[in-house]
């Protein structure tokens, strides 16, 4: 089902909005978005699975407490 969507990207130019919470499928886009609370947090463009699932990781990963200076971790096809 993702190379046929895939497919229709690439030959008829179309555009195609995917909503996921799985990076294999979100790897298949030219870009990802990542939303938050309704806002998008982040973007990166045609990555694999595995810096995907990182993102994400590090998006919903709890905050650190204020004051605490260590090391923090901050779906489209055209």
């Amino acid at each position: 089902m993702l190379a046929l969507l895939r497919d229709a990207v690439d030959t008829l130019g179309a555009t195609v909005v995917m909503v996921t919470h799985d990076p294999v499928a979100a790897a298949w886009a030219d870009r990802v978005l990542f939303l938050a609370d309704g806002s998008i947090a982040d973007t990166l463009d045609r990555s694999a699975p595995d810096r995907i699932a990182a993102r994400m990781a590090a998006l919903t990963a709890p905050a650190a407490p204020a004051g605490f200076a260590g090391a923090a971790g901050t779906a489209v096809a055209r």
